[in-house]
Parts: C-alpha cells; sequence; structure tokens
C-alpha cells in the first residue's frame, strides 16, 4: 500500500540493490545525493568520467532531474536503475509489429472513452440550449413575453440544475445546467421592461436590471451546485460589478464612458481586496498569533487536514472567479474608454493596462495569472488599434514598426527572464511602479469625469 506522499521503489546500482522509500513530490534531482551516498562508497567520484549518473527505468528511459517521482508517475514497487549518463542503453527488442504499432500509436494521444462522451454530451446540449438566446432577441419587439420566457427558462435550468446535483449527485451534469441558466437570466432580465424599444436603445437601467438578474441566478447557482465555483463566482462579481456600473450610469454626468472610467479605476485599485476577502468566504482557518505568555505555551488542536485543504481550494476557486468577472467587467470599460474622444480616457486606458500587466505578478497560479494578464494585454492592444491606427498616414511610419518592436522586445524578454533567476531588483521596481499607476488612476479619472472643469466653474 502506498503511503501519503511516499513512493516504495527498488534502485538498483552497479554495487548494490536499495529498497527506499521516496517522497512523490520531490525532484529527481533532489533525490540523487541521498542515492549516491547510499549506492556505495566513492560512487559520486567514479561517475565523474562516466558524465555523471542517470536514474533510469527498466527499458531505458532517463528521468528528467527537475520533474519529480509523481510528474515521471513513479509506483510502489517499480525497479529503477541508477547508471552512468554516457552509458550505452540498448534498445528493447519485439517481436510483434502490430502490437509495436498500437504501443506506439497509444503514446500520440488519450483515447476516446465513456469520460469523453459524457463530456461532449453536456458540451453540445449546453450549446444548443444557448441556441434558444437567439431566439428570444429575435423574437421582439415587443420584449415582454421574451423576456419572461427567458427568465421562465432560467428558472428551470437552476431548479434542474439543483436538482441534478443534489437528489441524483451529478454534480457536473448539474453545473452545465446551471451555467446556461446564467445567459437567459441576464438577456431576460435586461430585456424585460424594455417595451417596444430596440435593443440599440437599451438604456443603463436595462442594464442594472441585468446584472441584477444574472447576479442572482449565479448565486443560486453558487448554493445549489457544488461543481464549477469559479464559474457562479465570477458570474457574480461580472453580476455586481453590473450593477454598480448601471447604477453609475443611470446619472447623467457619469453616462457613457465616464461610469466605465470609474468603475475601471476602482477595480484596479481594490483588486488586492480579492484575496483576503477569498479567504474569508472560503472560510480558511487563519493561525492565532500569541497575545500572552499563556498563549505561546497553550498547545491547541489543528483542524484536521482534510477540512484545511478543502477550504484552501474554495478559496483558491472564488479568487480565480473573482479574478475572472473583474477581467470581463474591466475589458468592456476599456473598450468604452478607447471608443471615447476623451484624451484623458485614453491615458486612463493605458493606465490600467499598465495597472494590470504589473500586478500579475502577485499571482503565481497559472490560472490567475492569465486572467491579470488578458486584461493588460486588452488594454494594450485597444492603445494600438484605436489611437495609433486612427490616423492612416500613420500606420506604416509609427503603428506598424512601434507594434513589431513592443513584440520583439516581449519575446526578448520572455526568453531571457525564463533562463535567468528572478532579479529582487526587478521586483522592488514592479512594486514602486505599481504604486505609482494605482496613484495616477485617481486623478485621470477625476480629469474624465470632468471634475476639473467644474471645480473651476464654481470659482467663476
Amino acid at each position: 500500500m502506498q503511503t501519503a506522499g511516499l513512493v516504495r521503489v527498488t534502485i538498483t546500482t552497479p554495487h548494490r540493490r536499495i529498497d527506499m522509500a521516496l517522497p512523490e513530490h520531490a525532484s529527481v534531482a533532489e533525490i540523487l545525493p541521498g542515492l549516491l551516498a547510499r549506492a556505495g562508497e566513492g560512487m559520486a567520484d567514479d561517475g565523474v568520467a562516466g558524465g555523471g549518473w542517470q536514474l533510469r527505468r527498466a527499458d531505458g528511459t532517463p528521468f528528467d532531474l527537475d520533474r519529480t517521482l509523481g510528474a515521471h508517475r513513479v509506483r510502489d514497487g517499480e525497479i529503477l536503475h541508477l547508471t552512468p549518463r554516457r552509458a550505452e542503453w540498448p534498445e528493447p527488442e519485439y517481436d510483434d509489429l502490430v502490437d509495436a504499432i498500437a504501443t506506439g500509436s497509444g503514446r500520440t494521444g488519450k483515447a476516446w472513452g465513456p469520460r469523453h462522451t459524457r463530456q461532449a454530451g453536456l458540451a453540445v446540449g449546453g450549446v444548443a440550449m444557448s441556441f434558444g438566446l437567439l431566439a428570444v432577441l429575435r423574437a421582439g419587439p415587443p420584449w415582454t413575453s421574451p423576456a419572461s420566457w427567458a427568465l421562465a427558462v432560467s428558472a428551470l435550468l437552476l431548479a434542474a440544475g439543483v436538482l441534478l446535483a443534489r437528489a441524483l449527485r451529478d454534480a457536473g451534469a448539474g453545473a452545465v445546467l446551471a451555467a446556461v441558466a446564467l445567459p437567459f437570466a441576464f438577456v431576460g432580465g435586461g430585456l424585460l421592461l424594455a417595451g417596444d424599444d430596440p435593443i440599440g436603445a437599451l438604456s443603463a437601467g436595462h442594464l442594472l436590471l441585468a446584472s441584477a438578474a444574472l447576479l442572482l441566478a449565479a448565486v443560486v447557482g453558487h448554493l445549489g451546485v457544488i461543481a464549477a465555483p469559479e464559474l457562479f463566482a465570477g458570474a457574480a462579481t461580472v453580476g455586481l460589478l453590473g450593477v454598480l456600473g448601471g447604477w453609475l450610469a443611470t446619472f447623467d454626468d457619469l453616462a457613457g464612458y465616464r461610469s466605465a472610467a470609474v468603475l475601471g479605476g476602482g477595480v484596479l485599485v481594490l483588486s488586492t481586496t480579492f484575496a483576503p476577502l477569498a479567504l474569508r468566504l472560503g472560510r480558511v482557518p487563519m493561525p492565532v498569533l500569541p497575545r500572552s505568555t499563556a498563549d505561546l505555551v497553550r498547545d491547541d488542536p489543528q483542524p484536521p487536514l482534510d477540512l484545511v485543504h478543502a477550504a484552501v481550494a474554495r478559496a483558491d476557486a472564488l479568487l480565480t472567479g473573482m479574478l475572472g468577472g473583474a477581467a470581463i467587467v474591466v475589458m468592456y470599460c476599456q473598450l468604452q474608454l478607447i471608443r471615447s474622444d476623451s484624451e484623458a480616457a485614453v491615458v486612463l486606458v493605458a493606465l490600467l493596462a499598465a495597472g494590470f500587466l504589473v500586478r500579475a505578478r502577485l499571482y503565481p497560479i497559472l490560472r490567475q495569472r492569465l486572467l491579470v494578464l488578458v486584461t493588460g494585454i486588452f488594454g494594450a492592444g485597444c492603445l494600438l488599434a484605436g489611437p495609433l491606427m486612427a490616423d492612416r498616414s500613420l500606420l506604416l511610419v509609427l503603428a506598424g514598426p512601434l507594434s513589431l518592436a513592443v513584440a520583439a522586445g516581449v519575446i526578448a524578454s520572455g526568453v531571457v527572464l525564463s533562463t535567468r533567476a528572478a532579479n529582487p531588483y526587478l521586483g522592488r521596481i514592479a512594486e514602486y511602479f505599481e504604486i505609482l499607476v494605482t496613484i495616477a488612476v485617481v486623478p485621470v479619472a477625476c480629469s474624465v469625469l470632468g471634475l476639473y472643469g467644474y471645480v473651476r466653474g464654481l470659482g467663476g
């Protein structure tokens, strides 16, 4: 039986066989020094002539020094071989050509199985149900009946999703149904009070209702369906920010891109609170700092390890959803700002792009960092496709060379930085730059809102 975190293997060396229990999360490079120390006296020095030592499987496949035993899928009872790196390992012989072809074909990719059939069925079914939105959008105006139909479908899908997840214990299928219910709720809420107005004439009030319906559906889906918490957390974030943006846009002075300036700048400034908020909502137990000498000697029992891991997974899902929802809202705000005629709005888009690009360093998890990076890259793309390409006479003189120069710089930086250790000075510079960008967002957003002109008008 495999012990958690350990794998029991047999290591054959030129002088002896060793039975060991090795940590599966340790890299091969970390394990080799201990193996050489137990393999025999002078083993480390003897390997110099052969180019060092290499850990191999029984078929001669070498282990990558940077990968862990778990990544190599080493199992209990396997026999591994410690050989000189330059040793010639003969290829395994075979006597069945058909079996060799089948083995090689199996290595090219995974075969289709029951799991893929289930996933394909859920995906195709979800896409097919989404086509109902097209029927809703083509059924009006008037919008009262289509909106009511969309809201009813959303409620039915949510109820079916919760029933599948709770009663039938099929959280995956329930999550698909609840996910399809989200756009139905958004469209139905936005069109409920549209009357006979065309879609292009919808106002901020309709956006507020649509976001409120999306927020309600996301909360119900998150509480009722166990699976896909990132999706429902992201939808709830979009709904909450949409309600705030729609409410701001109802004021005449904050209509259009001005409310986008407030919302986008606010998300950049307050996005650092997402991680602490996710920890609280995920109910992650935190260590209690001692406040007295009695606290230092008190040995309180630790919470169960499974509960801690479950809480961390919940918090990670919530943080990913928050970042994803915020990314969608900020990209929409950047699009609204870049389409305006305000020069301050263009500067604000540049600040938002720079701020999110430099803030991505705070998120080591791949999917979370990608969400933040995509937000910044989208802002940079808006700048390139908007102001820099507005004048056709400067397309080949300024926009083209500048885009190529930026692309070359990014590629060179990625290649160079991937081969070097992280420079602590760069991290400190990025921290200072982020502070300056965050501070600069406030006065630039005030300029987009026209507050400086309003204050000057008060003085006559």
